[in-house]
């Protein structure tokens, strides 16, 4: 099977993949289709693209696009610019939510989450929570940027987080 699926995705070097059949006709009947349903499932999802961000801060960040065209569309028109960070949930279960500030707020929106030991701290002393998501925000999600493979070359996008334009800490 793995010999097939690799000829399937043209993943095998031409030639060397040894032919190999069965005298099970009705189990290759079904184990080539459900290679073929496998296959088409792999190559419409081949576009796919993950997004990650790089803060100030001993982590990465794998960034969610609603729409990936939508943030790419906004951040090759502006590669340098200020966005506004939410958090919502407690603990394991928060999210954060990456958007453009501004006017254009509704034009991109990124979601990801911190490491679970920085949630865990935030969420540690219930008094401190808004006081300790405010500190993140600051200290280390203040810029994110955002590298991407274009063509032969590499774009880069830098996600700016001022706190002075939001009245609402968390």
């Amino acid at each position: 099977m793995r010999n097939e699926l690799r000829k399937a995705l043209g993943m095998g070097p031409a030639g060397l993949l040894p032919e190999v059949g069965t005298s099970a006709t009705q189990f290759e009947g079904v184990a080539s289709q459900l290679l073929a349903d496998f296959v088409a499932v792999l190559e419409e999802h081949s576009e796919a693209e993950l997004l990650l961000g790089f803060p100030a801060a001993p982590f990465i960040l794998p960034l969610a696009a609603d729409d990936k065209q939508q943030f790419l569309k906004y951040a090759d028109a502006s590669p340098d610019h200020s966005v506004r960070l939410r958090r919502t949930g407690h603990g394991e279960a928060a999210e954060w939510t990456l958007s453009p500030w501004g006017a254009e707020e509704d034009a991109y929106r990124l979601t990801f989450k911190l490491p679970e030991h920085i949630e865990q701290w935030i969420s540690g002393v219930e008094e401190k929570e808004r006081q300790r998501t405010s500190e993140i925000k600051t200290q280390f999600l203040s810029a994110i940027t955002i590298y991407r493979m274009n063509g032969a070359g590499v774009r880069s996008y830098q996600l700016r987080y001022e706190p002075s334009a939001l009245w609402n800490p968390c």
